[in-house]
């Protein structure tokens, strides 16, 4: 049994099941059950007490944003002039209301805040820094890259 956050211990069969959901969250439960050798009532039970323990947040479709019209990915560096909880809350808060920000982390360091922002083209991003991101008060300096190439991208965590 493994331990993770102080919360209850999770077996090799709770993590057989976590590992296999995270490779396709539509995996149905008569699946599951075979590939760890439980009944089906048992696997949907186990899965409904990882959700439950907030284990597994949410299922999500991954999709390929070359296809739905949006190929261009920029990481982008963020600095606040202010650093107080309440101008830290309230840049976060915003980011999440940008569809095109697919992910906002909260760093150390020289930079506050690292975005994942997917767009359709340059001129699109360009947009998106003059009326939304600089827009903001509290946004000091950016600094920009553009993804050549996706090496790795992925969204399971290991669970050895």
């Amino acid at each position: 049994m493994q331990k993770f956050n102080n919360l209850v211990s999770l077996d090799q069969t709770d993590l057989k099941i976590l590992g296999l959901l995270q490779e396709n969250g539509r995996m149905d439960v008569k699946q599951i059950a075979d590939r760890v050798f439980k009944s089906p009532p048992t696997a949907h039970d186990r899965i409904k007490r990882l959700q439950d323990m907030g284990y597994i947040q949410r299922y999500i479709a991954v999709l390929d944003r070359r296809l739905i019209g949006r190929p261009t990915l920029m990481v982008t560096l963020v600095k606040l002039n202010r650093h107080s909880a309440e101008t830290l809350r309230t840049f976060a808060s915003e980011m999440s209301l940008l569809p095109e920000v697919q992910a906002c982390l909260h760093l150390s360091g020289e930079f506050d805040f690292l975005l994942q922002v997917t767009l359709r083209d340059p001129q699109e991003y360009e947009e998106f820094l003059d009326t939304r991101l600089c827009a903001l008060p509290m946004v000091e300096k950016v600094q920009s890259s553009l993804v050549l190439k996706e090496c790795k991208m992925q969204a399971a965590l290991p669970l050895a």
